[in-house]
């Protein structure tokens, strides 16, 4: 029984998805340069396979990028000199809870949506200082100065 359960967990995350606690709602993908992660009053280097949970700020350097996918398959791209905040997240789909709201500071970012964007497109917002972006099922990029 355990052998099967660890297989189920290592083919999951084979697939991309973060096997980790509740908490979790997004993992890092890539990261390039310098990258960080602000989790509370720690400040780590931010590296791939990295679980994310919210409230986390990731902050690119010059030159430097990283790519998140969350549990629901929506992923970011954020580029150079950027920072960029789970405010919060909720993907139950049973429950027919959803909540996605990510608070860029500045930088930029290329936004794909995943189920959550389509299955309750009114959960999702991506602020910024000047202004929200309501998602819609799709695709998007964004410079904040």
């Amino acid at each position: 029984m355990f052998a099967k359960a660890l297989l189920i967990c290592f083919v999951l995350l084979l697939l991309g998805f973060p096997v980790q606690a509740q908490d979790t709602v997004a993992s890092v993908k890539s990261v390039s340069g310098e990258v960080s992660l602000i989790r509370g009053e720690s400040v780590n280097p931010a590296k791939a396979g990295m679980f994310l949970l919210e409230g986390d700020m990731l902050i690119t350097g010059t030159n430097s990028s990283a790519g998140v996918i969350f549990l629901d398959g929506t992923r970011i791209s954020i580029g150079a000199e950027s920072e960029l905040s789970i405010s919060k997240y909720r993907f139950e789909p049973i429950k027919q809870e959803y909540s996605f709201d990510i608070y860029m500071k500045k930088g930029s970012a290329a936004y794909s949506s995943g189920r959550l964007g389509h299955l309750a497109p009114d959960s999702v917002r991506f602020n910024t200082p000047q202004a929200t972006v309501g998602i819609r099922g799709t695709t998007f990029m964004v410079k904040v100065e």
